[in-house]
């Protein structure tokens, strides 16, 4: 289930909801997006099976906001055991822009984006089902835990991928 909370820029929270009508009206100043899809419990499936079963949807967003590529990000609990889990990790919760629009369709799991928008800033935590377009050039962050199991369609304008611009 989505929840937003929103906070001030000291860290006070200011709400949370559940409810998918007031976070659309809450997140929609900032122009990020979010719409829950129906969930399909295809988690054992290899990643080429889900990138074939999600073809149609694949091919749909694709055309409607002018992608060129889409990848499966798939992460589990024993990505946290490697050495170099708490720089992945880091690279995400920095808060960083991109170029391109950042859209996520989580198959499974969860993770938490974080959108700083004038003096607020929102968390949301997606998860199954979950839809979510953060605009070029928001800034953000992506908390995926200390421990991530999720799976996600990744969608990019520019076929080099995920290429972040860190606030200095």
């Amino acid at each position: 289930m989505t929840l937003l909370k929103i906070f001030d820029e000291a860290a006070n929270l200011i709400s949370e909801s559940e409810d998918l009508k007031f976070i659309q009206d809450s997140l929609a100043p900032s122009g990020v997006s979010i719409e829950r899809w129906n969930p399909l419990l295809v988690e054992s499936s290899s990643d080429n099976e889900l990138l074939e079963f999600y073809e149609s949807d694949i091919e749909k967003i694709k055309a409607a906001y002018g992608f060129k590529a889409v990848d499966l990000m798939s992460v589990d609990p024993e990505l946290a055991q490697r050495e170099d889990f708490p720089s992945i990790r880091n690279k995400f919760l920095k808060e960083h822009t991109h170029a391109d629009d950042e859209v996520r369709y989580f198959i499974s799991g969860s993770g938490l984006f974080t959108i700083h928008h004038l003096d607020r800033v929102y968390s949301i935590s997606c998860s199954a089902g979950d839809f979510i377009r953060v605009p070029a050039n928001t800034w953000h962050w992506f908390d995926m835990g200390p421990c991530p199991e999720f799976k996600c369609l990744r969608f990019f304008s520019d076929e080099s991928g995920w290429v972040p611009y860190y606030r200095e």
